[in-house]
C-alpha cells in the first residue's frame, strides 16, 4: 500500500492535476475569506470554513477522477495485481494519497487564521475544531469520489459522477425543511453530510458526527473495493 500511496502522491505533482486542484481551491476559498472576513472585518473564521465545504464539493472530483477510473483501460491494474498487492491495498493507497493532498491544501489555508490573528483576536480552539470537522467531511467527499472513479473507465465521467453524487447529498439536505413527514425528515437529518458539520462550526466536538463521517468514508471505500474487484475479474 505504501508504494501505491507514494506513487500516486508523486503523480499528482508530475502532472498538473495536483497544482490545478490546489490553485482552484485556494483561489475560491480565498475569495470566501476576503468576502466573509477581510471586507466585513469579522474574526469569525468558521463561517468561512463552512463556505469552504461547498468549494471542496466543487473541486474534490479533480482529486479523485483519475485514481481508479483508467487503471483497467491502461492495464495498470494488472501490473498492480501481479505485484502482489490486494485490491484493498490498491484502493486504500490511492485514497490516502488524495487525502494527503487534501491535508496539504488544508494546511496552506492556515494562512487565513494567521491573518485574522494579526488583525484581531479570533478563538483558536474554535478554529481548530472547525478544521477537524472540515477535514472529516472532506474525507467523506473523497471516499465518494474514489467510489465513482471505481465504477468507470473515463476520468471525465468519474469527475461528473462524483459531483453528481455530492450534489445529490446537498439536494437532500436542502429538501429537509420542506419534508412534512416527521420520520422521513428525521432520517434525512441523520444521514445529512452537511448538517453534521454544524457542531464543529459552532465550537462543539461531536462524537456522533465524527463516527458518522468515519463510517461513511469506510462504507464508500468498501463499495470501491467491491467495484474494483468486479472490474478486474
Amino acid at each position: 500500500m505504501t508504494a501505491v500511496f507514494c506513487r500516486e502522491c508523486l503523480e499528482y505533482f508530475k502532472t498538473m492535476l495536483g497544482y490545478v486542484f490546489i490553485s482552484a481551491f485556494l483561489f475560491l476559498s480565498g475569495v470566501s475569506f476576503a468576502a466573509g472576513n477581510i471586507l466585513t472585518l469579522k474574526a469569525e473564521f468558521n463561517a468561512t470554513l463552512n463556505n469552504c465545504i461547498y468549494v471542496f464539493m466543487i473541486t474534490s472530483p479533480l482529486l479523485t477522477m483519475r485514481l481508479l477510473s483508467e487503471e483497467k483501460k491502461t492495464k495498470r491494474d494488472q501490473l498492480l495485481l501481479t505485484s502482489g498487492l490486494s485490491t484493498t491495498e490498491i484502493v486504500l493507497g490511492k485514497f490516502f494519497s488524495a487525502l494527503c493532498v487534501f491535508a496539504v491544501t488544508c494546511a496552506l489555508t492556515s494562512v487565513y487564521p494567521v491573518i485574522l490573528f494579526m488583525l484581531g483576536s479570533p478563538d483558536l480552539p474554535l478554529i481548530l475544531n472547525g478544521y477537524l470537522g472540515f477535514f472529516l467531511i472532506g474525507t467523506a467527499f473523497i471516499s465518494v469520489g474514489v467510489f465513482v472513479s471505481a465504477l468507470t473507465e473515463n476520468q471525465l465521467t468519474a469527475a461528473v459522477g462524483a459531483y453528481g453524487f455530492l450534489l445529490l447529498f446537498l439536494t437532500l439536505d436542502l429538501l429537509i425543511p420542506r419534508v412534512r413527514v416527521s420520520w422521513i425528515s428525521t432520517i434525512l437529518r441523520w444521514f445529512s453530510l452537511f448538517r453534521r458539520f454544524a457542531p464543529y462550526q459552532f465550537g462543539s466536538f461531536s462524537v456522533s458526527s465524527t463516527v458518522y463521517y468515519v463510517a461513511f468514508s469506510a462504507a464508500f471505500l468498501a463499495f470501491s473495493i467491491l467495484a474494483m474487484e468486479k472490474r478486474m475479474s
